[in-house]
């Protein structure tokens, strides 16, 4: 009887893990509700530009790539901190474009809110925090490649 009940609730339990999968997007289908980080400018004024998802996806959309391309992703576990540090960085109420001739952004969609943070020029150097979210996400690329 033991035996049993064991099997049946270990049944129970891997029915309704499976039904926790996230979502996956595609390239035409990514959510509102992201994070887009990069760099840009230079010579070419080419950007690139990576889409980091709630779930983990990232995508990466190169200059003159006519759409996003699909990268390994991270966990949902470790996407999850990085959104609330851009959300409690107030990212969506900061205006702040001082490109330079390179450049690095981020992004922030969330709510139907969006907002583009560039910083570049040395005259105007973006807050710290900014900047080390901006490291992460990059960091989190740069493992993948």
């Amino acid at each position: 009887m033991k035996i049993l009940f064991l099997s049946a609730s270990l049944l129970c339990m891997l029915l309704l893990s499976s039904q926790c999968k996230h979502p996956k997007y595609t390239a035409q289908t990514l959510p509102e509700d992201r994070l887009s980080f990069g760099h840009g400018g230079g010579f070419t004024g080419a950007e690139t530009t990576y889409t980091l998802l709630e779930n983990g996806q990232l995508f990466k959309l190169a200059h003159k790539a006519p759409e996003p391309v699909e990268m390994t992703g991270i966990k949902k576990k470790a996407a999850n901190p990085l959104f609330e540090s851009a959300e409690s960085l107030g990212l969506l109420q900061l205006d702040f474009m001082y490109p330079g001739n390179m450049y690095q952004f981020i992004e922030f969609q969330d709510d139907g809110q969006k907002r583009r943070i560039v910083w570049g020029d040395a005259a105007h150097p973006v807050e710290p925090k900014i900047k080390d979210l901006h490291d992460q996400l990059m960091q989190l690329v740069a493992e993948k490649k």
